[in-house]
């Protein structure tokens, strides 16, 4: 329960905010939103889980709600606060901004750090040595067991330097504080991999980037994350991050939380990468049976070329679609299956063989002295061997698994492509269609609380499509929709009259063309949203020249570029015009005059192409549901609200919005999106 301290802790730092913060507003949803996460993480619902789902609009000032709350409870309960978004921006925003903030005001003091992933740091062991053997030009290493192509000398040269500068403390170990980051084929080599560290082991442990970083970590009461490193953590056993069971998680920008999940719980190998990682794994086997006078495990590189021949051969006869052949329902035709069988078992026997070497191997070390610049790359090609043949088995395995029928079934298909050398590859793909159930393992069932939060998470209405999406059970769990603290009802929502609807692709495009030249004020701030990047590129040819303002479209600068040309212009009392895509439909913050009309070509319906998406959708047919109404449908009233909240942005913003897509007002869905929107004044031409 929530104690009369914590409640007045949490109370007392949201006074000092009210009184300190020279913009502060008083919003009653944010008083909200603070004793509803409050209640939740204390238990103050006995028959639910601690976890929260709150759509808080732009303006609620959600990042202090959950800040000032969370990191009291968090403290009080010897727990870790773990922020995580969805974007570079917004943990930018926390780091700089936010959490430092957050310190002058909390009642109770606390540190704060940010995570990074392995990758993202150096492994000095590696950079050393790949230094050292360049310098040496070593051949008691077979260095084409580590490269496919061995490093050029400006790249030799490139990595002295990285290594001089960690030397000298000029550089502390982490890809994202580079000015020119090294080719990611050198990184791979020099960064570090949880396959190849040897951790307290390693010589250099008190000197390592990665666990300079870690100590850094557990210092910490708040840590800001990403939802790619939480995932991909909880994934791989929980190394990275404190454990789940002593962790409070905040997920702002949650909605993203479920695409990003499926693209964690997804399998991949290729016929090329096969072979290259069988002949590496032969080559460093070679090394250490020969320093430990063992017998060399038998490897069969041509029993594996021969099946891998026989796949081939069998994969030129299917059908592919734009080079992507899906499976049905996920179930591996059966020819393909018997030679993935085949696969599996004799790789499976090298990968159980190889680690069984490994271990001894470690074992002789032990014992004795070898020579550092044959120790050390062997330690390193070996343990990308066990991750390469780990990840090569356990693709061929989801391939000969038959799913669960009462589920929905693993999408599975094969990419085919060519390498730089001609060579076709085929790579081999197996994801999950339904990722709720790893969610629920990993977080859900574990952590001490869950905040969701984001501007939107409902769709049409409800929390439906959340929770089939990341496997929340509603009766479990604490829901909130918070209000705007805008006045909607001032904006106009304008259902432009249309002859075309956007299925007539030729017609719709060049009434929006004609439309956008009658629409468009030269002297103000407009942006125009499109579904298609084609689309968006034919309508700009057809309107630029005639536009008496500055015209920028995604794609000819990055997005930061686009909005600061665009600032600088309405700065200087000039129009300008932006035509976007997704990523400008949301986590782009224009206020005031920076924006003033918002045009959104068409409804973003989303149509089944990628490989899951089809799965997933063949499979609730095949259940006689309608994949249209349980997900186009809702994420489409979800990307329509973030597409109209690019407008007002605080309380004294004005504007209106124009959409260009009647079916808004001729089919039978119009008024469940339009009964879905804050509330705008409707305008029907």
């Amino acid at each position: 329960m929530l104690s009369d301290e914590l409640k007045a802790q949490i109370r007392d730092s949201f006074i000092a905010l009210k009184s300190d913060m020279s913009d502060f507003n008083v919003r009653p949803s944010q008083n909200k939103m603070i004793a509803e996460i409050s209640k939740t993480l204390c238990g103050d619902y006995p028959d639910s889980n601690k976890i929260l789902c709150v759509e808080a609009p732009t303006g609620t000032g959600k990042t202090f709600a959950y800040l000032l709350s969370g990191i009291a409870i968090a403290k009080a309960n010897k727990k870790k606060l773990i922020v995580s978004s969805a974007n570079v921006a917004l943990q930018e925003q926390l780091l700089l901004k936010d959490i430092p903030e957050a310190q002058k005001y909390c009642q109770v003091d606390f540190e704060y750090a940010l995570v990074k992933g392995r990758s993202r740091y150096v492994c000095i062991r590696n950079l050393i040595n790949l230094c050292e053997d360049s310098a040496t030009d070593s051949t008691l290493f077979d260095s084409s067991l580590l490269f496919d192509e061995p490093p050029g000398k400006y790249q030799l040269e490139e990595m002295a330097e990285l290594l001089e500068d960690y030397s000298a403390k000029k550089w502390n170990g982490e890809i994202d504080d580079l000015m020119r980051t090294p080719d990611h084929t050198i990184w791979q080599k020099i960064n570090c991999n949880r396959f190849t560290c040897t951790a307290k082991s390693c010589e250099f442990y008190q000197d390592c980037a990665f666990f300079k970083a870690r100590k850094q970590i557990t210092k910490a009461d708040v840590i800001v994350a990403n939802h790619d490193l939480v995932l991909a953590d909880l994934a791989t056993g929980n190394t990275v991050l404190p454990d789940v069971d002593d962790s409070i998680f905040i997920f702002d920008e949650a909605h993203h939380l479920s695409s990003k999940a499926l693209s964690h719980f997804s399998l991949s190998t290729g016929t090329e990468f096969i072979k290259t990682s069988i002949r590496q794994a032969k080559g460093v086997s070679d090394q250490m049976c020969k320093l430990t006078e063992q017998d060399l495990p038998d490897i069969n590189i041509k029993q594996i070329d021969d099946y891998l021949s026989d796949l081939s051969t069998l994969l030129k006869t299917l059908d592919f679609d734009e080079d992507i052949y899906l499976f049905d329902q996920g179930m591996v035709d059966q020819p393909i299956k018997d030679i993935s069988k085949n696969l599996f078992i004799s790789i499976s026997n090298i990968q159980n063989k190889f680690c069984a070497l490994r271990e001894s191997w470690t074992d002789y070390l032990k014992i004795k002295v070898i020579d550092k610049s044959i120790g050390d790359p062997i330690n390193t090609a070996s343990g990308e061997c066990e991750q390469h043949l780990s990840s090569i088995v356990e693709l061929l395995s989801s391939f000969l698994k038959s799913d669960d029928s009462t589920q929905s079934p693993h999408s599975r298909w094969i990419e085919k492509n060519t390498l730089a050398n001609k060579k076709t590859n085929y790579s081999l793909y197996s994801a999950q269609t339904d990722i709720s159930g790893n969610l629920d393992a990993l977080i859900w069932s574990k952590a001490t609380g869950v905040i969701l939060t984001s501007a939107t998470l409902s769709s049409l209405g409800s929390f439906d499509r959340l929770n089939k999406q990341l496997g929340l059970k509603k009766p479990e769990n604490q829901y909130l929709r918070l209000p705007s603290p805008f006045e909607f009802d001032q904006v106009d929502f304008i259902i432009a009259k249309f002859k075309s609807n956007p299925t007539q692709v030729f017609e719709h495009t060049k009434e929006v063309a004609s439309q956008l030249l009658k629409r468009l004020n030269a002297q103000e701030g407009s942006l125009v949203l499109f579904a298609s990047n084609k689309q968006m590129q034919m309508v700009a040819d057809m309107v630029e020249s005639k536009l008496d303002c500055d015209l920028f479209i995604q794609g000819e600068y990055p997005k930061k570029t686009i909005l600061e040309k665009h600032m600088t212009l309405r700065k200087q009392g000039q129009g300008s015009i932006i035509f976007g895509l997704d990523s400008f439909a949301e986590g782009v913050d224009l206020k005031g005059d920076n924006l003033t009309h918002v045009v959104i070509v068409k409804l973003r319906f989303s149509v089944p192409t990628s490989p899951i998406d089809k799965t997933l959708a063949d499979y609730l047919q095949s259940q006689n549901r309608n994949p249209f109404m349980e997900i186009s449908l809702p994420d489409a009233s979800l990307r329509l609200i973030q597409a109209c909240g690019r407008l007002i942005r605080t309380e004294t913003d004005t504007g209106k919005i124009t959409i260009f897509d009647n079916r808004l007002t001729t089919k039978f869905y119009g008024k469940q999106l339009l009964a879905a929107l804050p509330g705008y004044n409707i305008v029907v031409e």
